[in-house]
């Protein structure tokens, strides 16, 4: 397998607009999250201009409801205005691509008064004909486009047959708990707490690591914080990157409190948000993909994961985003004095009525999924 790493949103565009133009079979997109403002009507024109004859379009139905960080019932819809013409908008532009003949799919509907709203499919994979496939953490949102990411490319038939057997099953809704391995690399196809055996067998590169393990998210948390803890050897240096600029002031708020347990470096990234998710052991051995490395992902997503030992992309990852972020980040100091006792708290109580639910959807009462 060869392979690069793109580095934000442009770098991806570029690239998917010349394999796009080039396409004649098929063309596989999934994502979280679509919005009708400049980065959705771009995806639709350059599909709508590609010769593919096959193109696909799946989205969690997350974007039915929330479009741009805002739910579409709230305030905001009957105050704002241009957030009333972007959701208007959003559903223009995937009726336009129907009526092209883009198959589109929303997944995972919310259920009743929304109880499903938990369990949302947050893969995002690209699939071209058949040749080539990205993983990573990109949607197709303007707010998303502007922040700090990342897409793997991988150039191998094997990858592409892995990924594309996930996206079909994405579509009819057969979501799959499994692991493929090829060789070099492992594809781990996650689906909340029902994968957590299989979470089991990601974390263990913990355990093993001898020298390093470096983790870029910003919004890692339990349980891959507690098990790090606990589980890394001594010697073992670890650094955690992630923003000061958060779309989600809670996670910095739980880094900034277990900094003060002194067995981690914080870096924290300068001047803007950071969406970007990896992890890298010993500099040898790359894990990144959709899942942000939370509870929530635990939990309750849907995800794809990649553990490679490709050198051509861990060594392109190195230098195109460790090396840089870290250049570019503020090392945080802890301050010492008392820890906040509420922030643990409060943390250790979404957690535990994160297990009390999801163990209610692992037995199948709220939701019907596959055993396979």
């Amino acid at each position: 397998m060869t392979g690069q790493v793109l580095v934000d949103s442009d770098a991806f565009k570029e690239r998917f607009e010349v394999l796009a133009a080039q396409a004649q079979k098929s063309i596989y997109i999934q994502a979280m999250s679509f919005e009708g403002d400049s980065v959705g009507e771009w995806l639709i024109d350059t599909l709508m201009a590609s010769p593919a004859k096959d193109i696909q379009l799946c989205l969690d139905s997350y974007s039915k409801f929330v479009i741009n960080d805002q739910f579409i019932y709230s305030g905001a819809y009957f105050r704002d205005e241009a957030f009333r013409e972007e959701v208007k908008n959003t559903a223009a532009i995937i009726e336009k691509a129907k009526a092209y003949g883009i198959k589109v799919k929303y997944t995972n509907p919310l259920g009743f008064l929304f109880l499903k709203y938990p369990h949302r499919n947050h893969k995002k994979m690209v699939v071209i004909d058949e040749k080539v496939s990205f993983i990573g953490g990109l949607n197709f949102c303007e707010h998303n486009f502007e922040w700090h990411d990342m897409m793997i490319e991988m150039n191998s038939e094997e990858m592409v047959q892995s990924l594309s057997n996930d996206f079909h099953r994405s579509v009819t809704e057969d979501d799959q708990s499994t692991v493929n391995e090829l060789g070099d690399t492992k594809m781990y196809y996650l689906d909340g707490y029902r994968s957590r055996d299989i979470y089991k067998d990601i974390f263990k590169n913990i355990d093993e690591a001898k020298e390093s393990i470096q983790i870029f998210s910003p919004y890692v948390s339990d349980p891959l914080l507690s098990y790090t803890r606990n589980h890394k050897g001594d010697d073992v240096r670890l650094d955690i990157v992630s923003p000061g600029i958060n779309n989600k002031n809670i996670f910095k708020a739980i880094l900034t409190n277990e900094l003060m347990k002194g067995y981690f470096n914080f870096y924290e990234y300068q001047g803007r948000m950071s969406h970007l998710k990896a992890i890298l052991i010993d500099g040898k051995k790359l894990i990144c993909g959709s899942s942000n490395f939370d509870f929530i992902s635990y939990y309750f997503e849907e995800e794809v994961v990649m553990i490679t030992e490709n050198q051509e992309i861990v060594q392109d990852f190195i230098g195109k985003i460790l090396q840089p972020d870290i250049a570019n980040s503020f090392l945080k100091k802890s301050l010492g004095g008392k820890r906040s006792y509420l922030v643990p708290l409060l943390f250790a109580g979404i957690s535990k009525l994160c297990h009390v639910v999801a163990s209610v959807i692992n037995m199948k009462y709220l939701f019907q999924k596959s055993d396979v």
